[in-house]
């Protein structure tokens, strides 16, 4: 009786870890356009980066300026560009509608990408 209920008690805590997602949750972006820019400030305009610009659509995945289909993936606040014309451009979520490009290890390379498309209320902070 006890063997079976050890049994059942390892089953049961590796079944609940192997729901876990390693690298955090399973995100998906705002549909719709992405601006890609070099930021300004109080002095400076932003510059806009259009051949860096995307849209991004249902399951996942995005269309390049040039109408090229690519996937992405969002685990939590990390979002990896995994096929097509980007493919390797990583970023890092700063809120809901912009993120920041990161290079190398996790440097920020100076451009950030705003969503575009109306803004959902419904999930704003």
């Amino acid at each position: 009786m006890k063997r079976t209920a050890l049994l059942a008690l390892g089953l049961a805590s590796l079944a609940t870890s192997a729901n876990a997602v390693p690298g955090g949750k399973l995100m998906t972006l705002q549909l719709g356009a992405w601006t890609c820019e070099v930021p300004g400030d109080a002095t400076v305009m932003p510059i806009a980066k259009p051949e860096l610009s995307f849209t991004a659509v249902a399951d996942s995945s995005y269309i390049s300026p040039e109408g090229i289909r690519g996937s992405y993936l969002r685990l939590a606040g990390d979002v990896t560009l995994t096929s097509g014309t980007f493919a390797g451009r990583r970023f890092t979520m700063d809120g809901e509608e912009i993120m920041r490009e990161l290079v190398g290890g996790d440097k920020e390379s100076g451009i950030r990408c705003v969503h575009a498309s109306p803004i959902n209320m419904a999930t704003s902070g």
